[in-house]
């Protein structure tokens, strides 16, 4: 679906052939920038929703049961879910 449209914008649109340097560089730049923010948008989104679950409260509740190393290897763990 991406792929297809960077073909047709780079074709059709912009009248560049896709088997030249240009067509192809112009073709892979449009369709790497599409796949990356919808993979962003996608990541974003996930993070956002996971992170609505686990306020800073909750957080530092459950570093509290840990102490020494532990407490710093569950620390890194949760800190990818929580921004405290």
């Amino acid at each position: 679906m991406l792929k297809g449209f960077a073909d047709w914008f780079v074709e059709k649109l912009l009248g560049l052939d896709l088997h030249s340097r240009l067509g192809d560089s112009v073709n892979f730049f449009i369709y790497d920038t599409l796949k990356i923010i919808l993979l962003l948008s996608f990541m974003i989104f996930t993070i956002s929703y996971v992170r609505s679950y686990f306020p800073p409260e909750k957080v530092k509740g459950m570093l509290s049961k840990f102490g020494g190393i532990w407490a710093h290897v569950a620390a890194a763990i949760l800190g990818v879910l929580s921004p405290f």
